[in-house]
């Protein structure tokens, strides 16, 4: 059993992926552990009362664990728990399980995803911002390494691909943007795009789930793409001089990397002082919230109702309409519409020459 399949009260068998593990003590004074297991498929609570300690120290973040335990509805939500004091686990060796179970990966087509970053590249007429972006994108080593990284450890994008896939999200959003205001310098904001994210690489790693590297705890991803980028142009500069990427060029881009996260409250060091900044944040945050709603419906089950389980990551449950409308229904709904908002519109005017 997967962890998309645990879809009501019961019991559960499966083996999964100790996501992360807490020891805390109830409120009856009896120690319990907190954890929080997975697979490929998702990843779900799990609560073992009266855990001795022992048995709590097999079970740290990391271990493959066999299961046997009872799924049961918390505060609106499913969570699996489990007596310590009885035999409801055990720990699974290597050829007992095949890694990849565990390792979440991107729907999304690899090659089509490849097809926008590199096709962007070629839009970029700028030839300092062109051979900066080849320095990264047109080597292979990263390619590999950018390919398989994952865009955040859990709240978006957080699966193998991930980074490629919010990339090329980003990007698309940005293209749209540079349509559409036509102040926009499109060679800076397509370069930010597509650089904005590359520090990335650096700052998770993980066999079978991801987690911080000490540079990404220590740094974060936004500083250490900066330092990845200012690196490419100093080695840029030696080799073809100091006019080729001059500070006018450097500065802006520098910022919207900087920016992206649009304010100090949400790592940001600075806020989006530029309108291709601005674009680039907006971007980044349309694609990361949309990602957290896709999942959401995509755990969602079949016959799971109009509304999802409560989703931690959004804080609320996400409704599912059923918009497959026949040609009459959409008609008689837009009708519908535009009579409310026609009569909202005239009481609106009646109550203005009243008040």
């Amino acid at each position: 059993m997967q962890v998309k399949d645990i879809v009501k009260e019961g019991t559960v068998s499966g083996i999964f992926l100790i996501l992360d593990s807490q020891h805390r003590i109830a409120k009856n004074g009896n120690a319990f552990a907190a954890l929080r297991i997975g697979d490929r498929s998702g990843e779900i609570p799990f609560k073992v009362w009266r855990i001795k300690e022992k048995t709590y120290d097999e079970l740290q973040k990391g271990q493959i664990i066999k299961v046997q335990a009872m799924a049961k509805n918390f505060n609106g939500t499913l969570q699996l728990e489990a007596d310590g004091e009885e035999e409801f686990y055990q720990i699974c060796q290597e050829g007992d399980y095949e890694a990849s179970d565990f390792l979440p990966v991107t729907m999304a087509n690899i090659d089509e995803m490849w097809g926008i970053i590199d096709n962007t590249r070629q839009e970029v007429m700028t030839e300092a911002y062109q051979v900066l972006l080849d320095t990264f994108f047109g080597d292979e080593k990263f390619r590999q390494k950018f390919s398989s990284a994952p865009a955040a450890m859990r709240h978006h994008h957080a699966y193998l691909g991930g980074l490629l896939e919010h990339t090329a999200g980003v990007v698309v959003l940005c293209q749209a943007a540079a349509n559409q205001y036509t102040e926009v310098n499109r060679d800076l904001l397509l370069t930010g795009a597509l650089l904005h994210d590359i520090g990335k690489i650096q700052s998770y790693k993980g066999k079978l789930g991801f987690e911080g590297t000490d540079q990404g705890k220590l740094i974060g991803h936004l500083v250490l793409g900066v330092q990845m980028v200012m690196e490419a142009i100093y080695k840029l500069r030696d080799l073809r001089g100091s006019d080729f990427f001059p500070l006018t060029m450097e500065l802006p881009l520098v910022h919207l990397m900087l920016s992206h996260h649009g304010r100090l409250e949400w790592g940001s060091p600075m806020e989006p002082v530029l309108l291709e900044a601005c674009l680039l944040h907006h971007a980044d945050h349309m694609d990361a919230e949309a990602a957290k709603f896709r999942e959401a419906i995509r755990n969602h089950p079949e016959d799971g109702g109009d509304w999802t389980a409560y989703n931690p990551t959004l804080k609320r449950s996400i409704y599912l309409p059923d918009l497959e409308f026949t040609d009459n229904e959409r008609r008689t709904t837009e009708n519908e519409f535009i009579q409310t908002s026609l009569f909202e519109n005239i009481y609106n005017e009646d109550v203005g020459k009243n008040a």
